[in-house]
């Protein structure tokens, strides 16, 4: 038993199939499969049902829990060693919503590796909860991302108390509002009521997204029923499609900067529900019980100074 056949497991057993395990991994499958097999002979029991589909044994989800643990610990030993080390070798994992990470990592890396130009950054995208979960477990170093409950193992400090916005352009409402667009939209300037927009077809992220469900709670209290033009993954799509007035779309203020350049003009009225701003708290999360270098407390110190900038953003 080794820690790479360990690593190979913990892969195969997420991924669940050995193409793409192997694939990701760039080994061979039977070289993947040779990995497993010395595990299972190791310790004398099979770690995989292998039909009708690929599955972990009780034995598998066992020996899973305790890998991720002992991957974790080595991760971190691997942290202090580079910590001491003169050329500053070593890693950071870093769990990052993909268009957070479009819209800050420019700005984050060229200061960070200015400083350390010998750390790898391990790049992790997947949902937050799920990332919020592998900080818990040890599996990355930092987290950027919502958070909307503070965990007692978690130090977490908000960078961005991300308030959502209603980008609507000014076609849109003179075509379904002529006789009070001017005042509806300057009335929308400090803060936007969903009631007042129910004639307005609307473009809405996937109703999987935890954008949306906070937009479908604000459609409930508002006691509107949206007239879904269409729906996506991808706030970007949404936003090349603006110029053609196919319906008002939202986004987070970290977005504005994109919006913002891509269409200066555009309008861009803060959400709000009974007078209150909605938003998303948006948070950089370590571990408080696990050693972090001197490179990851001045990528910490970097990701701060960048969110201060993008928070000053604003439409007009």
């Amino acid at each position: 038993m080794n820690l790479l056949s360990l690593y190979y497991f913990v892969e195969l057993a997420k991924e669940l199939h050995v193409t793409n395990t192997a694939q990701k991994l760039y080994i061979s499958q039977q070289n993947l499969s040779q990995h497993i097999q010395r595990l299972e002979q190791y310790y004398g029991v099979p770690l995989f049902h292998r039909k009708p589909k690929l599955a972990l044994t009780y034995a598998g989800e066992q020996l899973y829990a305790v890998a991720v643990k002992i991957l974790a610990e080595e991760h971190e030993f691997q942290n202090r060693l580079a910590d001491i080390s003169e050329k500053s070798i070593g890693n950071l994992k870093l769990g990052i919503p993909a268009y957070r990470g479009q819209i800050c990592l420019p700005e984050i890396l060229p200061r960070f590796y200015a400083k350390w130009p010998n750390i790898k950054i391990e790049l992790c995208n997947e949902s937050s909860n799920t990332m919020e979960e592998r900080l818990y477990n040890g599996e990355l170093d930092i987290f950027i991302g919502v958070m909307y409950q503070d965990n007692p193992k978690l130090e977490s400090s908000t960078l961005l108390t991300d308030h959502i916005y209603l980008v609507c352009s000014d076609e849109l409402l003179q075509r379904h509002y002529p006789d009070s667009w001017q005042t509806l939209k300057e009335g929308s300037l400090s803060g936007v009521e969903l009631a007042h927009f129910s004639k307005i077809p609307f473009l809405l992220p996937a109703s999987s997204m935890k954008l949306r469900k906070t937009l479908d709670q604000c459609f409930l209290d508002a006691k509107v029923k949206p007239n879904i033009f269409l729906e996506s993954q991808t706030t970007e799509l949404f936003m090349s499609l603006y110029p053609h007035n196919y319906g008002a779309f939202f986004c987070t203020q970290m977005r504005l900067p994109m919006l913002l350049a891509a269409h200066p003009d555009a309008n861009a009225f803060p959400l709000a529900l009974k007078k209150s701003l909605i938003n998303h708290r948006l948070v950089l999360a370590y571990h408080k019980e696990r050693f972090l270098p001197e490179y990851a407390h001045d990528f910490i110190e970097i990701t701060k100074d960048v969110f201060d900038g993008i928070a000053e953003v604003r439409p007009h």
